[in-house]
């Protein structure tokens, strides 16, 4: 993804976020954090845009990158809590040695010892329930459920509720109110729409979405059966309009997005500036844009392409540093010539 904005802004209220939008004006799906002043801004661009009938409509969806990161923080806590009461239990059980070895009565330290690891037990036992249903409301917010098939906002919604009362406390009420905001699962809402655009025969959909999950979704191991099932699904050659129907769904379901990936790698990146520096100019904002940009991935689905090269920008290099030293003129008429001065 690419970092088309990196400013230096006075504020982040909404009225900063609308001016931002303003030049997107066939944008259909914004993906945020739960951030007041962005969410009043596209709530504005969606509202003025009803008015305009040529104007696509506007969605909103929660990133949900921050609901993850949310409720890792809660589980570190509580594992670190775990930990101190197994590491106290443990050291209940040295002092019972040591008593014993100097022939002191040990009825007490022992009796100290079986109460902490009934509370270490209890304590590990608290934070796997935990785990376990913070999994199982993680799993609802993918496209797919966990068996490849496609999920939809009913069947999200009923795995989330059914996890929340095991979610309670304070601590993770931040978790709770991101899993029950309906923006949460806009991306799910739209990604039926399209897919159905897509092929509108269920079937098709249904088993052509399947394969898709075979070959991208990284399936647990199962039974001899059902392995031998998934590798024709995955393999099985298609006919012509198979083929054509398949590549529109990979389409679709390669597009969804559920996290604002490309702000979050760049706070990744200007997060190191900042712990040495602590003071981020707009230029500096500039450059590493840039750098964002022209740099290459070395792994994952974008491997061997730049941000810029996946977007169709045609640059005469895509080397940060020769780029800074092209003539800023010639670049603005080159790309000006081509309509992608934006």
């Amino acid at each position: 993804m690419t970092a088309v904005f990196c400013v230096n802004a006075a504020d982040r209220s909404a009225a900063t976020w609308e001016k931002r939008l303003e030049p997107f004006d066939r944008l259909e799906f914004a993906v945020s954090d739960a951030a007041g002043g962005i969410a009043k801004a596209v709530a504005a661009v969606a509202e003025a845009r009803r008015d305009a009938p040529q104007a696509p409509p506007l969605e909103h969806g929660l990133d949900v990158f921050h609901t993850t990161m949310e409720a890792r923080r809660v589980l570190a806590g509580r594992w670190r809590r775990a930990q101190a009461a197994w590491e106290k239990a443990e050291a209940a059980d040295l002092a019972v040695a040591r008593s014993k070895r100097r022939g002191i009565d040990a009825r007490g330290v022992s009796q100290t010892a079986r109460a902490a690891w009934r509370s270490a037990v209890a304590s590990f036992e608290r934070v796997e329930r935990l785990e376990a249903a913070w999994n199982r409301a993680h799993a609802a917010l993918a496209p797919f459920t966990p068996d490849g098939r496609l999920n939809d906002r009913a069947r999200a919604e009923s795995e989330i509720a059914a996890t929340l009362p095991e979610l309670a406390g304070s601590e993770w009420s931040k978790v709770r109110n991101f899993l029950n905001d309906p923006r949460s699962l806009a991306f799910l809402d739209r990604m039926r729409r399209r897919l159905e655009q897509a092929e509108p025969r269920p079937e098709w959909r249904a088993a052509l979405a399947w394969r898709w999950w075979l070959r991208h979704g990284r399936p647990k191991p199962a039974d001899p059966l059902t392995t031998s099932i998934r590798a024709v699904g995955r393999d099985g050659e298609l006919d012509p309009r198979e083929r054509l129907s398949y590549d529109r769904i990979a389409a679709v379901l390669k597009d969804t997005a559920r996290a604002s990936s490309a702000v979050e790698c760049m706070n990744s990146v200007l997060r190191m500036r900042q712990s040495r520096h602590r003071r981020m100019t707009q230029p500096m904002l500039d450059l590493k844009r840039l750098y964002w940009n022209c740099r290459v991935f070395r792994s994952g689905p974008r491997k061997n392409t730049s941000p810029y090269q996946a977007l169709g920008l045609p640059l005469p290099t895509f080397n940060f540093w020769e780029l800074l030293q092209t003539d800023f003129d010639h670049l603005t008429q080159q790309l000006s010539t081509q309509g992608n001065v934006a």
